[in-house]
Protein backbone atom coordinates (compact mmCIF):
# COMPACT_ATOMS: atom_id res chain seq x y z
CA UNK A 1 0.00 0.00 0.00
CA UNK A 2 2.98 2.28 0.51
CA UNK A 3 3.60 2.48 -3.23
CA UNK A 4 -0.05 3.33 -3.86
CA UNK A 5 0.04 6.04 -1.20
CA UNK A 6 3.20 7.65 -2.58
CA UNK A 7 1.70 7.54 -6.09
CA UNK A 8 -1.50 9.32 -4.99
CA UNK A 9 0.36 12.06 -3.16
CA UNK A 10 2.81 12.61 -6.04
CA UNK A 11 -0.07 12.86 -8.53
CA UNK A 12 -1.68 15.60 -6.47
CA UNK A 13 1.57 17.52 -6.02
CA UNK A 14 2.03 17.58 -9.78
CA UNK A 15 -1.48 19.03 -10.33
CA UNK A 16 -0.85 22.74 -9.78
CA UNK A 17 -4.43 23.83 -10.52
CA UNK A 18 -5.75 21.57 -7.76
CA UNK A 19 -3.08 22.80 -5.36
CA UNK A 20 -4.17 26.39 -6.04
CA UNK A 21 -7.77 25.49 -5.25
CA UNK A 22 -6.87 23.60 -2.09
CA UNK A 23 -4.36 26.09 -0.66
CA UNK A 24 -4.37 29.49 -2.36
CA UNK A 25 -8.12 29.94 -2.84
CA UNK A 26 -9.16 29.48 0.81
CA UNK A 27 -6.40 31.81 1.99
CA UNK A 28 -7.49 34.47 -0.51
CA UNK A 29 -11.11 34.20 0.67
CA UNK A 30 -10.01 34.40 4.30
CA UNK A 31 -8.22 37.68 3.59
CA UNK A 32 -11.12 39.19 1.61
CA UNK A 33 -13.91 38.18 3.99
CA UNK A 34 -11.82 38.80 7.10
CA UNK A 35 -11.04 42.40 6.19
CA UNK A 36 -14.48 43.26 4.78
CA UNK A 37 -16.47 41.93 7.77
CA UNK A 38 -14.03 42.43 10.62
CA UNK A 39 -16.04 45.28 12.21
CA UNK A 40 -19.26 43.30 12.51
CA UNK A 41 -17.67 40.13 13.90
CA UNK A 42 -15.25 41.76 16.32
CA UNK A 43 -17.78 44.08 17.89
CA UNK A 44 -16.03 47.13 16.45
CA UNK A 45 -18.96 49.45 15.67
CA UNK A 46 -17.06 51.53 13.12
CA UNK A 47 -18.69 49.54 10.33
CA UNK A 48 -22.13 50.46 11.71
CA UNK A 49 -21.65 54.20 12.23
CA UNK A 50 -24.41 56.29 10.68
CA UNK A 51 -25.57 59.89 10.26
CA UNK A 52 -29.28 60.45 10.83
CA UNK A 53 -31.53 63.42 10.06
CA UNK A 54 -34.38 64.03 12.51
CA UNK A 55 -37.42 65.82 11.08
CA UNK A 56 -40.06 67.08 13.50
CA UNK A 57 -43.24 68.35 11.86
CA UNK A 58 -44.71 69.61 15.13
CA UNK A 59 -43.97 71.99 17.96
CA UNK A 60 -43.11 69.72 20.87
CA UNK A 61 -43.57 72.41 23.55
CA UNK A 62 -47.02 73.33 22.27
CA UNK A 63 -48.06 69.67 22.13
CA UNK A 64 -46.96 69.10 25.74
CA UNK A 65 -48.72 72.31 26.85
CA UNK A 66 -51.90 71.17 25.11
CA UNK A 67 -51.86 67.87 27.01
CA UNK A 68 -51.23 69.71 30.29
CA UNK A 69 -54.22 71.97 29.63
CA UNK A 70 -56.40 68.93 29.02
CA UNK A 71 -55.23 67.47 32.36
CA UNK A 72 -56.17 70.66 34.20
CA UNK A 73 -59.64 70.66 32.62
CA UNK A 74 -60.34 67.08 33.78
CA UNK A 75 -61.16 68.21 37.32
CA UNK A 76 -58.78 65.70 38.92
CA UNK A 77 -57.56 66.02 42.50
CA UNK A 78 -54.68 68.56 42.67
CA UNK A 79 -52.02 65.97 43.56
CA UNK A 80 -53.00 63.63 40.72
CA UNK A 81 -53.28 66.49 38.24
CA UNK A 82 -49.84 67.79 39.22
CA UNK A 83 -48.31 64.32 38.86
CA UNK A 84 -49.82 63.87 35.39
CA UNK A 85 -48.70 67.37 34.35
CA UNK A 86 -45.13 66.63 35.39
CA UNK A 87 -45.24 63.21 33.71
CA UNK A 88 -46.42 64.79 30.44
CA UNK A 89 -43.44 67.11 30.42
CA UNK A 90 -40.90 64.46 31.42
CA UNK A 91 -42.26 61.67 29.19
CA UNK A 92 -42.37 63.55 25.90
CA UNK A 93 -41.49 60.82 23.35
CA UNK A 94 -39.56 63.23 21.15
CA UNK A 95 -37.32 64.22 24.03
CA UNK A 96 -36.83 60.60 25.06
CA UNK A 97 -35.92 59.59 21.50
CA UNK A 98 -33.31 62.33 21.19
CA UNK A 99 -31.94 61.46 24.65
CA UNK A 100 -31.66 57.82 23.58
CA UNK A 101 -29.54 58.67 20.54
CA UNK A 102 -27.43 61.11 22.57
CA UNK A 103 -26.79 58.53 25.27
CA UNK A 104 -23.13 57.58 25.66
CA UNK A 105 -23.78 54.00 24.52
CA UNK A 106 -25.18 55.16 21.16
CA UNK A 107 -23.57 58.55 20.57
CA UNK A 108 -20.38 56.90 19.22
CA UNK A 109 -22.48 54.97 16.73
CA UNK A 110 -25.15 57.48 15.70
CA UNK A 111 -24.82 61.16 14.82
CA UNK A 112 -28.21 62.88 14.75
CA UNK A 113 -28.99 66.30 13.23
CA UNK A 114 -32.30 68.15 13.15
CA UNK A 115 -33.47 69.20 9.67
CA UNK A 116 -36.64 70.19 7.89
CA UNK A 117 -38.25 67.70 5.51
CA UNK A 118 -36.89 69.24 2.30
CA UNK A 119 -33.33 69.49 3.63
CA UNK A 120 -33.48 65.93 4.98
CA UNK A 121 -34.74 64.53 1.67
CA UNK A 122 -31.98 66.35 -0.21
CA UNK A 123 -29.35 65.02 2.19
CA UNK A 124 -30.73 61.50 1.80
CA UNK A 125 -30.64 61.78 -1.98
CA UNK A 126 -27.06 63.04 -1.83
CA UNK A 127 -26.24 60.26 0.70
CA UNK A 128 -24.78 62.73 3.20
CA UNK A 129 -27.08 61.07 5.74
CA UNK A 130 -27.86 57.36 6.00
CA UNK A 131 -31.45 57.67 7.18
CA UNK A 132 -34.23 60.14 8.01
CA UNK A 133 -36.52 59.78 11.03
CA UNK A 134 -39.69 61.83 10.72
CA UNK A 135 -42.00 62.69 13.65
CA UNK A 136 -45.35 63.56 12.01
CA UNK A 137 -47.77 66.26 13.12
CA UNK A 138 -49.55 65.21 16.31
CA UNK A 139 -46.92 62.61 17.22
CA UNK A 140 -46.21 63.97 20.71
CA UNK A 141 -49.86 64.67 21.59
CA UNK A 142 -51.17 61.28 20.42
CA UNK A 143 -48.28 59.43 22.06
CA UNK A 144 -48.78 61.19 25.41
CA UNK A 145 -52.50 60.46 25.35
CA UNK A 146 -51.70 56.81 24.76
CA UNK A 147 -49.05 56.72 27.48
CA UNK A 148 -50.95 58.68 30.16
CA UNK A 149 -54.59 57.89 29.48
CA UNK A 150 -54.47 54.61 27.55
CA UNK A 151 -55.89 56.15 24.40
CA UNK A 152 -56.13 53.67 21.54
CA UNK A 153 -55.12 56.33 19.04
CA UNK A 154 -51.36 56.22 18.64
CA UNK A 155 -48.80 57.66 16.28
CA UNK A 156 -46.03 56.20 14.17
CA UNK A 157 -42.45 57.11 13.40
CA UNK A 158 -41.43 57.32 9.76
CA UNK A 159 -38.06 55.90 8.76
CA UNK A 160 -36.47 56.48 5.36
CA UNK A 161 -33.11 54.89 4.56
CA UNK A 162 -30.65 55.31 1.71
CA UNK A 163 -30.06 51.54 1.64
CA UNK A 164 -32.79 49.32 3.08
CA UNK A 165 -30.55 46.23 2.95
CA UNK A 166 -27.58 47.72 4.80
CA UNK A 167 -26.58 46.56 8.30
CA UNK A 168 -26.89 50.18 9.51
CA UNK A 169 -30.56 50.24 8.52
CA UNK A 170 -31.20 46.95 10.28
CA UNK A 171 -29.58 48.24 13.46
CA UNK A 172 -31.49 51.54 13.36
CA UNK A 173 -34.79 49.77 12.70
CA UNK A 174 -34.13 47.46 15.66
CA UNK A 175 -33.34 50.43 17.94
CA UNK A 176 -36.55 52.24 16.96
CA UNK A 177 -38.69 49.12 17.39
CA UNK A 178 -37.17 48.49 20.79
CA UNK A 179 -37.75 52.13 21.74
CA UNK A 180 -41.45 51.92 20.84
CA UNK A 181 -41.92 48.57 22.61
CA UNK A 182 -40.17 49.80 25.75
CA UNK A 183 -42.18 53.02 25.94
CA UNK A 184 -45.48 51.22 25.42
CA UNK A 185 -44.65 48.48 27.90
CA UNK A 186 -43.44 50.82 30.64
CA UNK A 187 -46.45 53.09 30.15
CA UNK A 188 -48.82 50.13 30.45
CA UNK A 189 -47.12 48.96 33.65
CA UNK A 190 -47.33 52.48 35.11
CA UNK A 191 -51.07 52.74 34.36
CA UNK A 192 -51.82 49.30 35.82
CA UNK A 193 -49.89 50.08 39.01
CA UNK A 194 -51.54 53.47 39.39
CA UNK A 195 -48.25 55.34 39.02
CA UNK A 196 -48.03 58.62 37.14
CA UNK A 197 -44.26 58.73 36.92
CA UNK A 198 -42.33 59.37 33.75
CA UNK A 199 -41.19 56.52 31.56
CA UNK A 200 -37.44 56.03 31.34
CA UNK A 201 -35.87 54.57 28.22
CA UNK A 202 -32.28 53.44 27.92
CA UNK A 203 -30.51 51.73 25.07
CA UNK A 204 -27.25 50.55 23.71
CA UNK A 205 -25.46 47.71 21.97
CA UNK A 206 -23.78 45.06 24.04
CA UNK A 207 -22.02 41.77 23.44
CA UNK A 208 -23.48 39.35 25.96
CA UNK A 209 -20.58 37.05 26.63
CA UNK A 210 -17.90 36.60 29.24
CA UNK A 211 -15.32 35.87 26.56
CA UNK A 212 -13.90 37.78 23.64
CA UNK A 213 -16.18 37.45 20.59
CA UNK A 214 -15.00 35.50 17.56
CA UNK A 215 -13.39 37.82 15.01
CA UNK A 216 -14.09 37.75 11.29
CA UNK A 217 -10.62 36.32 10.59
CA UNK A 218 -11.16 33.52 13.08
CA UNK A 219 -14.60 32.74 11.68
CA UNK A 220 -13.58 32.66 8.04
CA UNK A 221 -10.25 30.92 8.63
CA UNK A 222 -12.18 28.04 10.17
CA UNK A 223 -15.13 28.34 7.79
CA UNK A 224 -13.01 28.28 4.64
CA UNK A 225 -10.74 25.56 6.03
CA UNK A 226 -13.58 23.11 6.73
CA UNK A 227 -15.13 23.88 3.34
CA UNK A 228 -12.05 23.49 1.17
CA UNK A 229 -10.99 20.20 2.75
CA UNK A 230 -14.06 18.74 1.05
CA UNK A 231 -12.49 19.47 -2.35
CA UNK A 232 -9.84 16.87 -1.53
CA UNK A 233 -12.51 14.18 -1.85
CA UNK A 234 -13.50 15.26 -5.36
CA UNK A 235 -9.84 15.60 -6.35
CA UNK A 236 -9.02 12.06 -5.23
CA UNK A 237 -12.14 10.73 -6.98
CA UNK A 238 -11.12 12.55 -10.17
CA UNK A 239 -7.72 10.88 -10.04
CA UNK A 240 -9.39 7.49 -9.59
CA UNK A 241 -11.56 8.10 -12.65
CA UNK A 242 -8.48 9.00 -14.71
CA UNK A 243 -6.68 5.86 -13.51
CA UNK A 244 -9.71 3.80 -14.44
CA UNK A 245 -9.64 5.18 -17.98
CA UNK A 246 -5.92 4.42 -18.17
CA UNK A 247 -6.57 0.82 -17.01
CA UNK A 248 -4.47 1.35 -13.86
CA UNK A 249 -7.20 -0.07 -11.64
CA UNK A 250 -7.65 -3.09 -13.89
CA UNK A 251 -3.90 -3.82 -13.83
CA UNK A 252 -3.96 -3.67 -10.02
CA UNK A 253 -6.71 -6.28 -9.92
CA UNK A 254 -4.85 -8.51 -12.40
CA UNK A 255 -1.69 -8.36 -10.26
CA UNK A 256 -3.42 -10.25 -7.46
CA UNK A 257 -3.18 -7.22 -5.19
CA UNK A 258 -6.26 -6.66 -3.08
CA UNK A 259 -8.38 -3.86 -4.57
CA UNK A 260 -9.04 -2.72 -1.00
CA UNK A 261 -5.39 -1.66 -0.79
CA UNK A 262 -6.12 0.75 -3.62
CA UNK A 263 -9.17 2.13 -1.79
CA UNK A 264 -7.25 2.36 1.48
CA UNK A 265 -4.41 4.29 -0.15
CA UNK A 266 -6.92 6.81 -1.52
CA UNK A 267 -8.48 7.32 1.92
CA UNK A 268 -5.12 7.66 3.68
CA UNK A 269 -3.76 10.00 1.00
CA UNK A 270 -6.85 12.20 1.34
CA UNK A 271 -6.47 12.27 5.14
CA UNK A 272 -2.79 13.17 4.88
CA UNK A 273 -3.46 15.96 2.38
CA UNK A 274 -6.26 17.38 4.55
CA UNK A 275 -4.00 17.37 7.61
CA UNK A 276 -1.30 19.32 5.76
CA UNK A 277 -3.90 21.64 4.24
CA UNK A 278 -5.43 22.51 7.64
CA UNK A 279 -2.01 22.96 9.25
CA UNK A 280 -0.87 25.40 6.55
CA UNK A 281 -4.10 27.43 6.65
CA UNK A 282 -4.16 27.75 10.44
CA UNK A 283 -0.45 28.49 10.80
CA UNK A 284 -0.34 31.06 7.98
CA UNK A 285 -3.49 32.75 9.29
CA UNK A 286 -2.01 32.92 12.77
CA UNK A 287 1.29 34.36 11.51
CA UNK A 288 -0.07 36.86 8.96
CA UNK A 289 -3.37 37.93 10.55
CA UNK A 290 -2.69 37.12 14.22
CA UNK A 291 -5.86 35.05 14.14
CA UNK A 292 -4.88 32.65 16.91
CA UNK A 293 -2.46 32.64 19.84
CA UNK A 294 0.67 31.22 18.24
CA UNK A 295 2.43 30.46 21.56
CA UNK A 296 -0.30 28.40 23.26
CA UNK A 297 0.56 24.71 23.02
CA UNK A 298 -2.63 23.73 24.85
CA UNK A 299 -4.72 25.61 22.30
CA UNK A 300 -2.93 24.08 19.31
CA UNK A 301 -3.25 20.57 20.76
CA UNK A 302 -7.04 20.94 20.67
CA UNK A 303 -6.90 22.28 17.13
CA UNK A 304 -4.77 19.26 16.17
CA UNK A 305 -7.25 16.79 17.69
CA UNK A 306 -10.16 18.33 15.76
CA UNK A 307 -8.14 18.55 12.54
CA UNK A 308 -7.04 14.90 12.66
CA UNK A 309 -10.61 13.76 13.30
CA UNK A 310 -11.85 15.90 10.40
CA UNK A 311 -9.06 14.56 8.17
CA UNK A 312 -10.14 10.99 8.96
CA UNK A 313 -13.73 11.83 8.07
CA UNK A 314 -12.74 13.46 4.77
CA UNK A 315 -10.56 10.44 3.99
CA UNK A 316 -13.61 8.19 4.42
CA UNK A 317 -15.64 10.58 2.27
CA UNK A 318 -12.96 10.41 -0.42
CA UNK A 319 -13.09 6.59 -0.26
CA UNK A 320 -16.87 6.72 -0.77
CA UNK A 321 -16.52 9.03 -3.76
CA UNK A 322 -13.81 6.81 -5.27
CA UNK A 323 -16.04 3.76 -4.82
CA UNK A 324 -19.02 5.45 -6.50
CA UNK A 325 -16.84 6.81 -9.31
CA UNK A 326 -15.33 3.40 -10.09
CA UNK A 327 -18.70 1.68 -9.87
CA UNK A 328 -20.40 4.12 -12.25
CA UNK A 329 -17.26 4.44 -14.43
CA UNK A 330 -18.03 8.14 -14.84
CA UNK A 331 -16.41 11.47 -14.01
CA UNK A 332 -19.82 12.93 -13.15
CA UNK A 333 -19.47 12.11 -9.43
CA UNK A 334 -16.44 14.34 -8.66
CA UNK A 335 -17.79 17.03 -11.00
CA UNK A 336 -21.19 17.18 -9.28
CA UNK A 337 -19.64 17.04 -5.83
CA UNK A 338 -17.17 19.87 -6.45
CA UNK A 339 -19.66 21.87 -8.50
CA UNK A 340 -22.65 21.89 -6.17
CA UNK A 341 -22.63 19.49 -3.26
CA UNK A 342 -19.68 21.16 -1.54
CA UNK A 343 -21.34 24.58 -1.72
CA UNK A 344 -24.52 23.12 -0.24
CA UNK A 345 -22.62 21.41 2.57
CA UNK A 346 -20.69 24.62 3.24
CA UNK A 347 -23.92 26.61 3.47
CA UNK A 348 -25.72 24.26 5.86
CA UNK A 349 -22.47 23.79 7.79
CA UNK A 350 -22.09 27.53 8.45
CA UNK A 351 -18.95 28.26 6.44
CA UNK A 352 -20.43 31.35 4.78
CA UNK A 353 -22.36 32.86 7.70
CA UNK A 354 -23.59 31.95 11.19
CA UNK A 355 -26.74 29.83 11.20
CA UNK A 356 -28.24 31.29 14.40
CA UNK A 357 -31.25 32.73 12.58
CA UNK A 358 -31.79 29.73 10.32
CA UNK A 359 -34.53 27.07 10.79
CA UNK A 360 -33.80 24.44 13.41
CA UNK A 361 -33.95 21.61 10.85
CA UNK A 362 -31.29 23.29 8.70
CA UNK A 363 -28.99 23.70 11.69
CA UNK A 364 -29.54 20.08 12.70
CA UNK A 365 -28.56 18.90 9.20
CA UNK A 366 -25.49 21.16 9.26
CA UNK A 367 -24.37 19.73 12.59
CA UNK A 368 -24.24 16.25 11.03
CA UNK A 369 -22.06 17.23 8.08
CA UNK A 370 -18.34 16.70 8.70
CA UNK A 371 -17.57 20.35 7.98
CA UNK A 372 -20.46 21.63 10.13
CA UNK A 373 -19.56 19.42 13.08
CA UNK A 374 -15.88 20.42 12.75
CA UNK A 375 -16.86 24.10 12.61
CA UNK A 376 -18.81 23.66 15.84
CA UNK A 377 -15.86 21.88 17.46
CA UNK A 378 -13.36 24.56 16.43
CA UNK A 379 -15.59 27.38 17.73
CA UNK A 380 -16.25 25.56 21.00
CA UNK A 381 -12.52 25.12 21.52
CA UNK A 382 -11.83 28.71 20.52
CA UNK A 383 -14.32 30.08 23.07
CA UNK A 384 -13.60 27.59 25.85
CA UNK A 385 -10.57 25.27 25.56
CA UNK A 386 -12.16 22.32 27.35
CA UNK A 387 -11.91 18.78 26.00
CA UNK A 388 -15.37 18.05 27.37
CA UNK A 389 -16.78 20.59 24.91
CA UNK A 390 -15.39 18.58 21.99
CA UNK A 391 -16.98 15.23 22.82
CA UNK A 392 -20.29 15.76 21.04
CA UNK A 393 -19.05 17.37 17.78
CA UNK A 394 -16.13 14.93 17.46
CA UNK A 395 -18.51 12.03 18.02
CA UNK A 396 -20.72 13.30 15.19
CA UNK A 397 -17.70 13.58 12.89
CA UNK A 398 -16.66 10.03 13.81
CA UNK A 399 -20.13 8.57 13.25
CA UNK A 400 -20.41 10.23 9.83
CA UNK A 401 -16.92 8.96 8.94
CA UNK A 402 -17.88 5.37 9.81
CA UNK A 403 -21.03 5.68 7.69
CA UNK A 404 -18.96 6.94 4.76
CA UNK A 405 -16.48 4.08 5.18
CA UNK A 406 -19.15 1.37 5.37
CA UNK A 407 -20.85 2.72 2.24
CA UNK A 408 -17.49 2.87 0.45
CA UNK A 409 -16.75 -0.77 1.29
CA UNK A 410 -20.24 -1.81 0.15
CA UNK A 411 -20.06 0.03 -3.18
CA UNK A 412 -16.41 -0.54 -4.06
CA UNK A 413 -16.07 -2.84 -7.13
CA UNK A 414 -13.82 -5.80 -6.40
CA UNK A 415 -14.30 -7.97 -9.48
CA UNK A 416 -15.21 -7.50 -13.09
CA UNK A 417 -16.39 -4.14 -14.38
CA UNK A 418 -18.68 -2.43 -11.94
CA UNK A 419 -19.73 -5.30 -9.75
Amino acid sequence: MGAFLIKDIMLLLRDRSELLILLAMPFLLIAILGFSLRGIFSGDLEALEMDIALVSEENEAQAVASIQNEIEEMGLPPEQAQALTQAAEAASPQTMLVSLFEDESLSELITIERMDRQQAQQSLDEETVDAVITLPEGFTQKSLKNMLFGSKEGSELELLAADLSSPQTDVLDSILNEFVRTVNFEASISRLSGQDSAVEVSGGIETITAREPITSFQYYTIGMAVMFVLFVGSTIAGQANLEQKQMVFDRIRLSNRSPLLYLSSKAIAASAIVTVQLALLFILSALLFQTFAADSWAFWSGIAIISITLAFSVGCLAALMVAITLRLESDAVPAIFSGGVISLMAFVGGSFMPLDGMPEMLRAIGNWTPNGAALSAYFSWLLEPDLGQLTEPLMRIGIVAVVFLLLALALFPRKGGAA
